[in-house]
């Protein structure tokens, strides 16, 4: 979970006169105080996703990598981990996996696979990470 970090994004209107200046991404690790800025390498708008990179190579002292696993099946034990709003500490929570379908998704309106857990989501948490059985 020391791989689980929180995004801090501000929305900014598009400079139309300095189009290729941007405001970055901003990233802080469990535990410390510290920003990093980062830059984004890619965005999946249909499913609400982004690919962040830091150039600062202190950011990636301590961190492991998250590896994909198995889709989980019904039933499965999971954790789910983020940052809700307001808070400046992670949230932990653990439930199992009770349906999987495809489902309309509002923000590139397509269908994609969908897994309803019956962990509890704080708000602000829903687009953190959820690994199987922790």
């Amino acid at each position: 979970m020391d791989s689980v970090v929180k995004v801090f994004c501000v929305h900014t209107k598009p400079n139309f006169l300095l189009p290729w200046q941007r405001k970055r991404v901003k990233l802080k690790k469990r535990g410390s105080d510290t920003k990093y800025l980062a830059t984004v390498l890619a965005i999946g708008t249909e499913c609400d996703i982004a690919m962040l990179t830091v150039d600062d190579v202190e950011f990636w002292q301590g961190m492991s990598p998250v590896e994909f696993g198995d889709l989980p099946t019904l039933q499965d034990a999971v954790t789910v981990v983020g940052y809700p709003i307001g808070g400046d500490t992670i949230s932990v929570t653990s439930g199992v996996v009770s349906r999987i379908e495809i489902l309309s998704y509002v923000h590139g309106s397509t269908e994609l696979l969908g897994l309803q857990i019956d962990a509890a989501i704080n708000s602000g948490n829903s687009g953190g990470p959820t690994f199987n059985g922790l």
